[in-house]
């Protein structure tokens, strides 16, 4: 018996079937499609996360600098021997300079209300200066006479008259230094200045007079804000000093070590910095 050809409508349903796909087929594929979704996604993610990550330590890093580069400078170009730490090594003081230059005469036998300087160039020139909080120290040899006014090596400035072409006449308060400077060095400073770290903020405090005790934050009056975010500890047990200080000797530089955590959107920095102080006057 002859089997019947092949018909238009069997041959169509013939093809349909040959060109699908199975349940199976079609499960696999939507299982490795969205395999390599979730791998894109997690590339394109992590790759976001650490480049903001990234940025965020750099904003951290760059603002802080920033802060330890403004304590470096004043620091450097502070009053040798005025450098000082207190015990809980959050805070550094000293002393600002604003001239440094050599005097002629000054009053060692008896006291007087008379000094002569002399001005060598622009760098030495004392006559622009405001005397409003202006001062005059001669070779103190460490913190404690930069910081106690009565032990002969400090007087209050009270204006300026004009000797000739390179001398200036000071006048002091009633005055006698208790010694000489071999080279003649005489410094006019202002009042101390002072970075303190008080909870999470660097804050600098200046105008608060002389102290020969350390004084307290709460003593200092307003204070300008530096910089935020700092700690001590990086949350895990590893703890730095804040503010450290080796006076070194008066042939030696001191140096003093900056060093905190800077903490922000669950990243935390570690800043060290040295500074290297000049000790002789």
């Amino acid at each position: 018996m002859k089997s019947s050809p092949p018909t238009r409508f069997s041959n169509y349903k013939f093809s349909i079937q040959a060109g699908g796909f199975s349940l199976i087929e079609f499960i696999i594929v939507i299982v490795i499609l969205a395999i390599l979704s979730v791998a894109i996604t997690t590339i394109f993610t992590d790759t976001t996360v650490g480049y903001l990550q990234s940025e965020n330590r750099i904003k951290m890093s760059s603002s802080a600098r920033i802060a330890i580069e403004k304590i470096s400078r004043e620091v450097r170009t502070s009053m040798p021997g005025s450098v000082r730490v207190n015990s809980a090594n959050t805070c550094v003081e000293f002393v600002p300079i604003e001239v440094a230059t050599s005097y002629s005469e000054i009053p060692t036998t008896s006291p007087d209300t008379q000094i002569t300087v002399v001005e060598r160039d622009a760098a030495t020139n004392i006559s622009g200066l405001s005397t409003s909080n202006l001062y005059t120290m001669i070779i103190p040899l460490n913190s404690s006479e930069v910081y106690n006014t009565s032990t002969g090596h400090f007087a209050v400035v009270g204006g300026f008259t004009k000797l000739g072409s390179n001398l200036t006449q000071v006048t002091i308060n009633s005055t006698r230094f208790s010694r000489t400077s071999p080279q003649q060095r005489i410094f006019f400073v202002r009042q101390p200045v002072s970075y303190c770290i008080v909870g999470n903020r660097l804050n600098r405090y200046s105008d608060y007079g002389f102290n020969v005790s350390q004084p307290d934050t709460s003593s200092m009056g307003t204070a300008d804000l530096v910089l935020t975010d700092i700690s001590n500890s990086d949350g895990s047990g590893t703890t730095t000093n804040l503010f450290s200080y080796d006076t070194g000797a008066l042939n030696r530089g001191g140096i003093l070590l900056i060093e905190f955590f800077l903490q922000g959107r669950d990243e935390t920095v570690k800043l060290e910095h040295e500074v290297h102080v000049r000790n002789f006057p």
